[in-house]
């Protein structure tokens, strides 16, 4: 799935965690998408005006973060799951409304 059907999957809200099949031994946590943390996404499905995506990259195994340079990143990939919070990460505040 894209990460803006993860993001509206998740009840139109950031802070999930996601991998992609092609990534070996990372995972990212979706931080915020146009700006926004929560809230319904600007413009259409599936693209929406291709909004920007912020991410924060994870080595899998020691949780360290790690360059976002190294991920070429298509807004509209489709091979994107989302999983569940890492255990070694902290408990991350979630947005409010």
């Amino acid at each position: 799935m894209t990460i803006y059907r993860l993001y509206c999957e998740n009840g139109n809200r950031a802070g999930f965690w996601v991998q992609h099949r092609s990534w070996r031994n990372l995972c990212a946590r979706v931080q915020s998408i146009g700006g926004q943390k929560f809230g319904v996404l600007p413009g259409e499905s599936p693209r929406h005006h291709d909004a920007v995506i912020r991410i924060v990259c994870f080595d899998v195994r020691s949780g360290r973060q790690t360059e976002l340079e190294a991920l070429a990143m298509d807004l509209g990939d489709r091979n994107f799951s989302m999983i569940a919070r890492p255990p070694w990460h902290k408990a991350v505040e979630q947005p409010t409304e």
